[in-house]
């Protein structure tokens, strides 16, 4: 079968066209009228889901929880309300729509036991109460009329008696299902959205103690040459080391709270704030409380980037001046050698001329008793001049037969 044919049998739901279309679709905004009480509870941790599924689990018996434990949204609904659980990249939220909102927070619907079966840390926990627009809403930290005055949106940002922050909206008379259930959900997301955004502060504070103490422990100067170029070199490696720490600790922690932060603006954005009276919005609290803290992640990446860049050029200024010095002691000693090498040259040249007249005087001897025997048969032989053609003639052979030894023997040396 070839390969058109085995397209052919293809289902139309495997195609990659419905999943990534799917994925757009997957998170559509809730449609319910007013009154209605929304409770976002957000946890972190690796065991918050399963820790989820045992505090829903008798309430909402339904879920298959084996089989749709590997999707990012699970729906139920019991008795008119909604439970929406979703898996985020490091959290899971659950939320909670109550459209009868007849008895105040919609967290009712959650067992009375929860935080005992909870396995994760909580860190969102928020009420939001939308209503049609009517009395007068004082008390509120913050108020900012929302797209053109469709919705009037009031936080506090301060954590109540049953431990969870509180939002009111109201809405428009005129206002549709569909509009509520969307701004609702981007205002809830805002509340959601600023809390990952700052969770990383009090590690933004670790850190810059512990690059302030790095930063003291930094060499101050490493221009002066000698032997605690080795100990500062260890030194520099060890601040490196301890960078790279930070690094790993922080590095995600700081690009995922300024990408919640992002999301905070955009929903902000989205929504089209306006003043609502002389109260501050609420991106303008948000700004002037959270955005210091979104400064201080990006400083403290700064300085650990700053002081790593010093620390990896003093090490690497130090690591070459190390280098040089270490040529400069292979240069003197390689001097030494030839120093050495030509002294052993002029001790040889000088042994084996002293070598060459002991060899020469003593082969001279030997060669005299067949010199006189010689001389006895040739009278007319002048005996002068026969000891100087045996001095002539042995100086010569001798030295020719050490230098002729020596060269053998240091190219055998050579070979091996």
């Amino acid at each position: 079968m070839n390969n058109s044919d085995n397209r052919s049998r293809t289902h139309k739901s495997q195609w990659r066209l419905r999943q990534v279309t799917d994925e757009l679709n997957a998170r559509p905004f809730p449609r319910f009228a007013l009154p209605t009480a929304i409770f976002r509870l957000c946890l972190s941790g690796d065991e918050a889901f399963d820790g989820l599924r045992d505090i829903l689990g008798d309430r909402l018996s339904d879920i298959d929880w084996e089989g749709e434990a590997q999707s990012r949204l699970i729906r139920a609904r019991q008795d008119g309300v909604q439970f929406n659980i979703e898996r985020h990249t490091e959290f899971v939220s659950l939320t909670i729509i109550d459209e009868k909102a007849e008895n105040g927070s919609a967290a009712q619907y959650l067992p009375a036991d929860w935080l005992d079966k909870n396995r994760g840390e909580v860190v969102v926990a928020v009420d939001c109460q939308c209503s049609m627009r009517g009395a007068a809403r004082d008390g509120w930290t913050c108020a900012s009329r929302l797209e053109n005055g469709l919705a009037d949106g009031f936080f506090d940002f301060k954590v109540a008696e049953d431990g969870h922050t509180k939002i009111a909206l109201d809405f428009a008379p005129d206002c549709d299902v569909r509009d509520v259930g969307r701004i609702a959900l981007q205002v809830v997301e805002i509340e959601t959205y600023r809390s990952f955004a700052a969770i990383g502060l009090n590690r933004a504070r670790a850190a810059q103690a512990q690059l302030a103490d790095i930063a003291a422990r930094v060499p101050t100067s490493i221009s002066a040459a000698g032997s605690a170029d080795g100990v500062r070199f260890d030194l520099l490696s060890q601040l490196t080391g301890e960078l790279e720490e930070v690094w790993r600790r922080t590095s995600f922690r700081f690009a995922a709270c300024t990408a919640y932060w992002d999301l905070v603006t955009a929903r902000l954005a989205s929504l089209q704030e306006q003043a609502f009276d002389s109260r501050i919005t609420i991106g303008g609290f948000l700004e002037r409380r959270l955005q210091p803290a979104i400064a201080t992640y990006q400083s403290t990446e700064r300085r650990r980037h700053d002081l790593a860049e010093q620390i990896a050029a003093m090490t690497g200024l130090l690591q070459t001046r190390i280098e040089l010095d270490m040529q400069q002691q292979n240069a003197d000693l390689l001097a030494s050698l030839n120093h050495a090498a030509e002294r052993q040259l002029r001790l040889q040249h000088t042994v084996e001329g002293v070598s060459t007249v002991a060899i020469s005087y003593y082969l001279v001897n030997l060669l005299r008793a067949p010199a006189d025997w010689v001389m006895a048969k040739q009278p007319a032989l002048d005996p002068l001049i026969v000891n100087l053609a045996l001095v002539a003639i042995t100086v010569p052979v001798v030295w020719l037969s050490i230098r002729r030894l020596l060269r053998a023997t240091v190219g055998n040396k050579k070979a091996d």
